[in-house]
C-alpha cells in the first residue's frame, strides 16, 4: 500500500528525491522544464540512480537550459523532447521504481534548482508497493507518461537539434533581459550559483570536493599532509617560540611542500612579520589563534568578528590569516589564501574578490558553510570519506582551486 506525504517544505521535498534517487533503481521524469546544472542540485542526485532514468522533457517557451539536456544525455538517459506544437506540456512526475516498490512524486516543482530549493512550491510523494487498486492507476500513469513519448508527441533530441536550440535559448534569454521580463528561467539565471553550498548533503558535498580534486589534479593525501604537519609540529596552544624555527614558519605561511591551502608568505611581508616582527605582534597572533581555535560550533559570531578585527589590524588581510585558521581548525574554518579560490568563489556567490579579505566578507562565507547540511552531517563510515569530513571547511579550497 502506498503512503501518501504532502510537502510544502521544498527542503524535505528535496532530502527525500535525494533518498530515493540512492534507494531506487529506475526513474522515469516527465517535467515542463529543466533547469542549469552548473548549480549542482538537484541535478547530481541523479548520479546516484544504479538503473535507467526516462525522461520527457518541455522547452517551456525556450526556457529548458541546453546544459540540462547535455546532462541527462551524458548519464545515458532516454530523452524525449516534447513537441511545441502539440499541447502545453506542464506535467511534474518523478516515478522511482525499484521491483514492485515505487515512490511516486507530483507537484509544483520542475527539475530546477529554484524548484526543489528556493520556490514557494507544494509536492506530494506516495511510496511503497502498491495495492491491486492503487496498481490499477500506476498502470494508467504509466500508460500516460508512454503517450508523452510517443512519435507524434515527443522526439529524440539530435546533436544538430541542440546546436539550434542552444542558439535558441540564447536568443530568447536576451530579449528577456531587454524586455526586462523576469519569467521563471530568467530567474534562475539570476541565482547564486554557489546556492547549493548552502543546502548540500554530506554525500553532494563530498562528490564535489572529489570532482573539484580531479579536475585540478591534487589529491586528499596532500592537504592532509599539510594538516597533519600542522598538528604536529604546531600543536595548541601556540607559542612565539614557533616563529623561531624555519620548519615552523615554512607550514605556516605555506613554503616547499606545504603550498597546498594557499602559499601566503610570497610577497615577503607575512614572512618577515613570523621571522622579524616584534615581540608585541608575535604575541597577538599567538593570543588571537589561540582564542580563536578555542571557539567551537556554534561560534559566537560576534566574538570570532573581534578577534579576526585584531589580526587584520597587523597588516595582512583575511587572505593571510584564513591559512592560519584553516591549520588549526580545518573542520571549521575555511582558507581563501590563494586567487583562484577566491577568484571562483566570487563568480559563484556573486561578491567581489576583496570581500572575503575583511573579516566580515569572510565570516559571512563561514556562516553560509556552518549553516548547511553538510556541514551539520555526521561522520560517514568509509575511512577516505572519513578523513575529508574530519577536515571538511579545509576542503572547500579542493573545489574551488584551479
Amino acid at each position: 500500500m502506498l503512503r501518501l506525504t504532502i510537502f510544502t517544505s521544498g527542503k524535505e521535498f528535496a532530502q527525500r528525491f535525494e533518498r530515493c534517487c540512492k534507494e531506487y533503481t529506475d526513474l522515469h521524469i516527465a517535467t515542463a522544464w529543466l533547469g542549469d546544472p552548473k548549480y549542482i542540485l538537484p541535478h547530481a542526485h541523479l548520479k546516484h540512480l544504479k538503473g535507467a532514468i526516462t525522461a520527457t522533457v518541455g522547452r517551456s517557451f525556450n526556457s529548458t537550459h541546453p546544459d540540462g539536456l547535455k546532462l541527462l544525455r551524458r548519464l545515458k538517459a532516454d530523452l524525449r523532447i516534447f513537441r511545441d506544437d502539440s499541447d502545453l506540456f506542464h506535467p511534474k512526475v518523478y516515478l522511482f521504481s525499484a521491483g514492485r516498490k515505487l515512490a511516486l512524486f507530483v507537484g509544483s516543482s520542475n527539475l530546477t534548482y529554484s524548484g526543489f530549493y528556493s520556490n514557494v512550491e507544494a509536492n506530494a510523494v506516495m511510496e511503497g508497493v502498491p495495492s491491486q487498486k492503487e496498481q490499477a492507476q500506476m498502470d494508467a500513469l504509466c500508460q500516460q507518461l508512454r503517450e508523452w513519448r510517443g512519435k507524434e508527441r515527443s522526439f529524440v533530441p539530435t546533436p544538430s537539434w541542440l546546436r539550434r536550440y542552444r542558439k535558441a535559448f540564447d536568443t530568447t534569454l536576451r530579449k528577456q533581459r531587454k524586455a526586462k521580463i523576469r519569467t521563471p528561467a530568467l530567474r534562475e539565471e539570476e541565482l547564486p550559483v554557489a546556492g547549493w553550498l548552502g543546502t548540500a548533503s554530506w554525500n553532494t558535498y563530498y562528490g564535489e570536493v572529489m570532482k573539484g580534486l580531479k579536475r585540478s589534479k591534487r589529491d586528499t593525501a596532500r592537504y592532509l599532509d599539510v594538516l597533519r604537519a600542522g598538528r604536529r609540529q604546531l600543536p595548541l596552544p601556540w607559542n612565539i617560540g614557533y616563529f623561531g624555527n624555519l620548519e615552523k614558519r615554512k607550514i605556516i605561511y605555506g613554503a616547499g611542500g606545504y603550498g597546498w591551502l594557499g602559499h601566503v608568505g610570497a610577497s615577503g611581508g607575512f614572512r618577515h612579520m613570523l621571522a622579524k616582527g616584534t615581540r608585541a605582534e608575535k604575541q597577538t597572533i599567538v593570543h588571537v589563534i589561540n582564542a580563536i581555535a578555542s571557539l567551537n560550533p556554534p561560534l559566537n559570531w560576534n566574538r570570532l568578528h573581534q578577534l579576526l578585527r585584531r589580526l587584520v589590524g597587523l597588516g595582512p588581510t583575511m587572505k593571510v590569516w584564513s591559512r592560519l585558521l584553516c591549520l588549526v581548525r580545518p573542520e571549521l574554518y575555511c582558507t581563501v589564501s590563494s586567487v583562484s579560490v577566491r577568484k571562483n568563489l566570487s563568480e559563484v556567490l556573486e561578491v567581489p574578490q576583496t570581500s572575503f579579505q575583511s573579516p566580515e566578507g569572510y565570516l559571512q562565507l563561514l556562516k553560509v558553510l556552518h549553516a548547511a547540511p553538510w556541514f551539520q552531517a555526521a561522520r560517514p563510515k568509509g575511512t577516505s570519506e572519513a578523513a575529508v569530513w574530519r577536515n571538511k571547511a579545509a576542503f572547500i579550497d579542493g573545489i574551488f582551486y584551479d
